[in-house]
């Protein structure tokens, strides 16, 4: 004599889920998250070399823009934007310019810092509370002209 037991693989199959489906959203929460990741510092990267060569080029214009940052804003930082990402000139540390090696190099700093100058915060959702201390950086180096 056989019996059914269909009630007992709906319980299986509802164990199962309960253990596989969490792991599997918490993997594409994680994927997601370090995908966003690896686009905000590719971006930040792309941002500091147009800042970096916009400088290169303005230094070969005018020197005087290794002093003053008001120079450097208007000819480089303030010209490079990127939506969500790079909002504000003050994003930029301050560049530097090393003339005492061949070739002469201008090196920029980008800053990514979540929930500070307008930017969103990163990771979104948070449930670590880790955003505040999430900095990602993009850098670059530029032969002077």
């Amino acid at each position: 004599m056989k019996r059914k037991s269909s009630g007992g693989s709906i319980v299986e199959a509802a164990a199962a889920l309960t253990v596989i489906l969490p792991v599997v959203v918490l993997l594409t929460f994680a994927v997601v998250e370090v995908s966003y990741a690896f686009l905000l510092k590719s971006s930040l990267s792309q941002a500091a070399r147009q800042a970096a060569r916009d400088l290169a080029v303005g230094y070969g214009r005018d020197p005087k823009v290794a002093t003053s940052r008001s120079m450097q804003e208007q000819m480089a930082f303030d010209q490079v934007r990127i939506v969500n990402i790079l909002t504000s000139s003050a994003q930029f540390e301050d560049p530097v310019f090393n003339t005492a090696t061949t070739p002469h190099t201008v090196a920029v700093k980008v800053k990514y810092t979540s929930g500070q100058y307008g930017l969103p915060v990163f990771p979104n959702p948070d449930p670590l509370m880790i955003a505040n201390k999430i900095n990602i950086f993009g850098e670059s180096t530029y032969r002077l002209e």
